[in-house]
């Protein structure tokens, strides 16, 4: 099979189950292909060139791991690419972005926190036309996919070896948003007004003693069937993150609210 750069991971597995491993071993990362269901989100929407961003690791290293599967490198198609640098976009090189709000969660992810919260906190915060810079080691491919289902317009942009920079345009009041936001963080008095919206009409799940990839296969079969008067109220021990763009794309809208460190309450409903 030859892949390059722009090969989805889905097609990569689809051909040799036996990439999985391979691909994992690569770096700790992506030890989270491993786990079917994190796979199932991850490889449909992530190329070989994400996945080493993922990784933190080059193409190249990639390819070498899958080379001894039978894989060939196009890198006649590689050369095209690489040729044909997607340059800044107009709104990224406007005056009034001058100003935009720079977020760095390097430190955050190094000691092993979530930067979830507080990056979708800050997109919140800024005015629309505003841009929000997310700096890390890699390209956030499921943040990108989230905040563009909010109607964000997006750039990656590679300071140099294992520093990215990620711009979010957030839209103006003239821009055709989605009308139901797929993401939403309340506090203690709001989330309680949003369950009782549905007045006891939802069903309740505890998945917070269940050891991965349980919570997640738990609440995807409670949602199988949910029915689109209903809800689905989750006690959780943390934002299920690799979850969130999975449950949009199933046109469902998630709200969140972190009561304490290891205990979260999501509330899951149709759009």
């Amino acid at each position: 099979m030859k892949i390059d750069d722009q090969t989805k991971i889905s097609a990569i597995v689809k051909h040799n189950s036996a990439s999985i491993d391979a691909i994992a071993s690569v770096a700790k990362p992506l030890e989270k292909l491993r786990n079917p269901i994190l796979r199932k989100i991850m490889a449909s929407r992530v190329t070989i060139a994400e996945a080493a961003k993922l990784g933190g690791c080059t193409t190249e290293d990639l390819m070498n791991a899958l080379k001894p599967l039978g894989y060939v490198y196009d890198d006649q198609t590689q050369t095209a690419k690489t040729t044909t640098e997607e340059p800044e976009p107009l709104w990224l090189r406007r005056p009034e972005t001058h100003s935009r709000v720079d977020f760095d969660v390097r430190d955050m992810l190094a000691s092993g926190n979530d930067p979830l919260k507080q990056i979708m906190q800050r997109y919140g915060a800024i005015a629309p036309g505003q841009v929000l810079c997310i700096i890390n080691t890699f390209s956030p491919t499921p943040l990108i996919h989230l905040l563009r289902s909010k109607g964000a317009e997006t750039f990656v942009k590679e300071i140099n070896a294992g520093e990215y920079h990620t711009f979010f345009l957030k839209p103006g009041a003239a821009t055709a948003v989605k009308e139901a936001s797929p993401l939403n963080y309340h506090d203690e008095k709001s989330f309680h007004n949003k369950a009782m919206q549905f007045d006891g009409s939802y069903n309740a799940i505890d998945v917070r003693l269940l050891e991965m990839p349980l919570p997640m296969q738990t609440i995807l079969k409670e949602l199988k069937d949910l029915p689109q008067d209903k809800a689905l109220y989750v006690y959780h021990k943390k934002v299920p993150v690799y979850l969130l763009d999975e449950l949009y794309d199933m046109n469902f809208i998630t709200h969140i609210h972190e009561v304490a460190d290891g205990d979260v309450r999501l509330l899951i409903h149709h759009a």
